[in-house]
C-alpha cells in the first residue's frame, strides 16, 4: 500500500531507501522500525534524520521514543495533543521545504 501511495503522488524516485513495517515485520511506535531504518541508511547521525508522517500515536511518537526529530503531518488540521510533541507541524508536503531547505 505504501509503495503505491508513493508512486501515485510521483515520489517512488525521491527515496534511496522505503522502509515499509509489513516487510520488516516491526511496526511504529516500537523503536525496532527505526533503527531497521537507521540500519539501511548506513547508521547517519541522528540530528540528519526527520521522521515525516501524518499519525502522531505511531508516526511521531516512536520517531521521538527514538531520539530523531519529527514533523506531524497535520493535513486535517487536528488538535495539538500535549502528550506528543512533534518538532514540527506542517500542513501540507509541500510546506516541508523550508524544513529540510531552510535559507541561509
Amino acid at each position: 500500500l505504501q509503495q503505491v501511495r508513493l508512486a501515485k503522488m510521483g515520489l517512488s524516485e525521491m527515496f534511496e531507501h522505503v522502509i515499509i513495517s509489513e516487510q520488516v515485520g516491526v511496526a511504529k511506535p516500537d523503536t525496532g522500525i527505526f533503527t531497521h531504518a537507521m540500519e539501511q541508511m548506513g547508521q547517519p547521525c541522528k540530528s540528519k534524520v526527520l521522521m515525516v508522517g501524518d499519525n502522531l500515536q505511531s508516526d511521531v511518537l516512536g520517531g521521538v521514543n527514538f531520539g530523531i526529530d519529527t514533523c506531524w503531518l497535520n493535513t486535517a488540521e487536528q488538535p495539538q495533543c500535549q502528550e506528543i510533541l512533534p518538532s514540527y507541524t506542517v500542513k501540507c508536503l509541500s510546506e516541508l521545504q523550508t524544513i529540510l531547505l531552510p535559507t541561509a
